[in-house]
């Protein structure tokens, strides 16, 4: 069994002094919003504690899909952090529509030559050429009986990567490390030891996220346009309860290929702006057999799993990726 050391935070840019490495600063730029959290490591255990948190409403249309239309409008969204919390350094995250992610089985290879096995790949896999895109990949398991590892590979298109470092360093914060959205989420909601499948659904103003987590690895994830809306009408509720019932069914029925059946989903748990609406949430999980909770965002910042910072649980929600960014990556 191969147990390898947890590599590189996704899409690492260059090389950093240790002490960049354990930036504690976080930043999440939405199409509605950019979010910001700095933690502190706790004075006594290894833990961290929250320091700082804030929001500030992205001008209207300046982010559409993850896709950065005014860039000048959002670096002064950035600078105003920035000079508020005198922000140098930050770990930051990636657009999710913008991801091709697709889990694989490679033959055994030396730990130093799987990347190049992965960028073999990738051209078979997603619609974006390897020379136009940035990849990266996280190890699940060799697999049971044979000389194969199975990873799950995350490919963005590189303009894009390239944007969002154009738009940090404008801004005067250099960006020591991107993740996608849903690889972050999952750090700060998934238990350190549990492996089994959890859909998380990530409930945002404008988009609603589905990432499926299993063995402590995001492999599958798709991004609605439908979303909660900004009212309480929940006009695109039943669409959202389909669409959920289709990602379980199709997780649910899926089988590798000996034919043996996967692992069906165990848990749902919810998080971002909806996770908050009580109602909504009763209404969407109503008649669902897959017990679901909400999102304990604080759960992985200590090993005693007993802090509880000076926010309300409601808003608490709308960090869970944020915090994630900050999170150490235990595999």
């Amino acid at each position: 069994m191969i147990v390898p050391a947890r590599h590189r935070a996704f899409f690492d840019l260059f090389p950093a002094p240790e002490f960049l490495l354990l930036s504690t600063t976080g930043v999440t730029v939405t199409d509605s919003d950019t979010k910001f959290v700095q933690l502190r490591r706790q004075t006594f255990g290894n833990g961290f504690e929250l320091a700082h948190a804030s929001k500030i409403n992205n001008p209207q249309g300046a982010v559409e899909a993850g896709l950065i239309n005014k860039p000048d409008e959002l670096v002064s969204v950035l600078k105003k952090l920035s000079s508020h919390f005198n922000i140098r350094y930050a770990c930051a995250t990636l657009p999710e529509e913008k991801v091709y992610l697709f889990t694989t089985s490679i033959e055994k290879v030396p730990f130093g030559g799987l990347r190049d096995a992965v960028a073999f790949i990738v051209e078979e896999n997603v619609p974006v050429s390897l020379a136009e895109s940035v990849f990266d990949f996280e190890i699940i398991d060799q697999m049971p009986g044979s000389n194969k590892i199975k990873l799950t590979v995350t490919v963005l298109p590189k303009d894009i990567v390239n944007a969002y470092i154009t738009l940090f360093e404008s801004a005067g914060i250099t960006p020591i490390s991107f993740d996608i959205e849903s690889q972050a989420i999952a750090r700060t909601l998934i238990h350190r030891g549990d492996r089994r499948p959890n859909l998380i659904i990530n409930l945002s103003r404008k988009k609603t996220g589905f990432y499926v987590v299993e063995d402590k690895v995001v492999q599958f994830s798709t991004t609605s346009a439908y979303s909660i809306g900004e009212d309480d009408s929940y006009s695109n509720l039943n669409d959202l309860k389909a669409e959920m019932y289709k990602v379980l069914a199709f997780w649910d029925a899926r089988s590798d290929k000996s034919g043996q059946a996967g692992k069906k989903i165990e848990k749902i748990i919810l998080c971002g702006f909806g996770a908050s609406k009580h109602d909504f949430v009763g209404k969407l999980m109503s008649g669902s057999e897959i017990p679901y909770v909400l999102a304990d965002v604080w759960q992985n910042m200590s090993v005693s799993r007993s802090y509880a910072p000076q926010m309300s649980f409601d808003e608490s929600l709308e960090y869970v990726s944020t915090v994630g960014l900050i999170l150490p990556r235990d595999r």
